[in-house]
């Protein structure tokens, strides 16, 4: 079988002053233009692509990932070597590219399917189709030139997929839309994929990459550094961009985009980590102090909002500073919880169709992350919403505040609090109000759960004992406050909370609870050690259990931060391993299963 693409010792060089007569138009129309200087920008590439292969590119800006696309789809050129292509290709590069500006998006559907190879008869058995997947209805006889970033894309990716190429090129076409229309384009990409056509993505998203990709290349000022699986080769990238003078940056960087993925712990980890390494303190603080509202660390929220009025260089906005401040002063004064940024949706009646109810530091947060991908799940405001255990109060039309309204057919919502399977309010609280919720349960080794949960402590600065002297005291700390939640369904215990290492893990106690509500046939427990193992099979059994479409979107993502560092030491191993092997036999008997906890 031939290879979709094959490359062979493939060089490129570029004017430095104009790419114009890199281009075959450019050779014609200005052929006597004299080269100026020479820029290399890919040196000796050599690659095989089997039929059905996915590959990612990724790299710095300037690596040559967009010029190489260019060579594949004949845009370009190679200086010398050989590129070879076998297949029909749809090619999703610069947005606007394949479309007349002049041209109604009507029109242009069949102007960019010409282009891409395919006839008229072709692309008017699929105009219907295109238009609506494009969500373009109202404007689709408008001209382009009137059309976003955004609706581009949706245009030309909706043409590009419905004309099933056997081989799709994409440059970073999912960094513009809508989050809704980003997460449709995963999807059929991952059809794509599934019916055996050859895709290459180039990207900055080390995670977009995972997702669709098989395998990546690294390229470096023009060269192939790093080639294998993209779990490799994007793990690799990100620690090396992290080396001389891009560790701050890097680590702001990262810090930004956890903080927009919603991983609040895992954005604090990066800020600090910035800040270590010399980062602007204004640039890390600012944004650091709506992470600590997340978190619900008041007073460093405070602290930080109120310390950059001192360290704001000379232009900045003060006005805008002020504002900040305000807003989180404000916040902090108005209630006592972490999730403060959330928008929720008036004069809704949706009720979540399921809960992630735990348990802690178990995965709760890559579960939610990976489901709230899936087309059929809608995401709530926020991932936790704390309403059964700590926002009660707030009433339950406030609750479905935090759900999409018109949910379409076929579509489901829900949210996950872990702390809900161990607050002893919880059970009754959602059988009151939701009587047929779904419930999934993910459990992890008590052992090692309860050293996540230790570290996570100190790393939030709330704990200052040893991890052995923080088991030896948690019985002062939390029985008390636990019976007396248990007894006043008003009180509300900070320690509890944080210093719950031993208690969490006594599943068979917690589980039993619930059942006193709820039937078995409305849980879903699942080991998080063979989740991760096997995100396949375990997402299967969810997409089961929630009655939705099977679906397959790559990579399972471990967004917990914080796992690694020093061991438990050996004495305090086996004194956490003897301490729940009754707890654990409860387990078993309970859910009639066993898991391997032993190592």
């Amino acid at each position: 079988m031939k290879n979709a693409i094959e490359i062979n010792h493939v060089y490129k060089k570029f004017n430095m002053l104009s790419g114009k007569n890199n281009t075959l138009k450019g050779k014609i129309f200005n052929p006597e233009s004299p080269p100026q200087k020479e820029m290399w920008v890919l040196r000796n590439i050599n690659l095989e692509l089997p039929p059905g292969s996915s590959l990612a590119l990724i790299g710095k800006n300037g690596s040559g990932k967009s010029t190489l696309l260019k060579l594949i789809c004949r845009i370009l050129h190679p200086t010398s070597g050989e590129v070879r292509v076998n297949g029909k290709i749809a090619t999703l590069l610069e947005l606007g590219a394949g479309f007349h500006p002049d041209f109604t998006g009507r029109e242009n559907i069949f102007f960019n399917g010409s282009v891409l190879g395919f006839t008229r008869k072709q692309i008017q058995s699929k105009l219907d189709s295109i238009i609506a997947f494009s969500e373009l209805e109202q404007y689709i006889d408008m001209p382009v030139r009137s059309y976003s970033s955004g609706m581009y894309m949706r245009l030309g990716f909706s043409v590009a997929i419905h004309l099933e190429p056997d081989i799709l090129l994409m440059d970073e076409i999912l960094a513009v839309g809508d989050f809704e229309f980003q997460k449709k384009c995963m999807n059929e990409i991952l059809r794509l994929k599934s019916e055996g056509k050859t895709i290459v993505f180039v990207s900055h998203s080390g995670e977009q990459a995972q997702q669709i990709c098989d395998q990546a290349i690294w390229l470096e000022d023009g060269q192939i550094k790093m080639s294998g699986s993209s779990r490799d080769v994007v793990m690799a990238y990100e620690k090396g961009s992290a080396t001389g003078a891009y560790v701050p940056e890097y680590y702001y960087r990262m810090g930004c985009r956890s903080q927009q993925q919603r991983n609040f712990e895992q954005a604090l980890t990066y800020f600090n980590q910035a800040l270590e390494y010399g980062f602007s303190e204004f640039s890390v603080k600012i944004l650091r102090s709506s992470v600590y509202l997340e978190l619900d660390m008041k007073k460093e929220a405070i602290r930080d909002a109120e310390c950059c009025l001192d360290i704001a260089p000379p232009d900045a906005d003060i006005e805008s500073i002020l504002k900040h401040i305000q807003f989180v002063k404000s916040q902090v004064e108005a209630v006592g919880t972490g999730h403060l940024r959330e928008v929720l949706t008036d004069n809704t009646t949706t009720e979540p169709d399921f809960l992630i109810i735990g348990t802690q530091k178990g995965g709760t947060t890559s579960l939610y992350h990976h489901l709230t991908h899936h087309p059929n799940i809608k995401a709530a405001a926020v991932k936790e919403v704390h309403y059964f255990d700590e926002q009660f109060g707030r009433g339950f039309d406030w609750y479905k505040r935090h759900f999409p309204s018109n949910l379409s057919a076929g579509s489901i919502t829900g949210e996950a609090s872990p702390y809900y399977l161990f607050h002893p309010q919880t059970p009754r609280r959602v059988h009151e109000l939701l009587p047929n919720i779904k419930l999934i349960v993910l459990l992890r080794n008590p052992v090692y759960r309860a050293y996540s949960h230790y570290r996570m402590m100190v790393r939030r600065g709330l704990e200052q004992l040893s991890f052995p002297e923080a088991l030896q005291a948690e019985h002062d700390r939390v029985n008390d406050e636990y019976e007396r939640m248990a007894r006043d369904s008003s009180y509300l215990s900070p320690d509890c909370s944080h210093y719950s290492y031993l208690k969490r893990g006594l599943y068979a106690e917690q589980l039993e609870g619930w059942y006193q509500y709820f039937p078995k046939e409305q849980f879903l427990i699942l080991n998080s050690e063979k989740l991760f193992q096997n995100p396949v099979e375990g997402c299967r059994k969810i997409y089961t259990f929630l009655n939705i479409p099977t679906w397959e979107r790559g990579d399972f993502p471990h967004l917990q931060e914080g796992e690694e560092g020093a061991e438990i030491p050996a004495d305090t191993l086996t004194w956490l391993q003897d301490y729940f092997t009754e707890p654990n036999r409860k387990l078993f008997e309970l859910i009639g299963e066993v898991y391997d906890w032993n190592d």
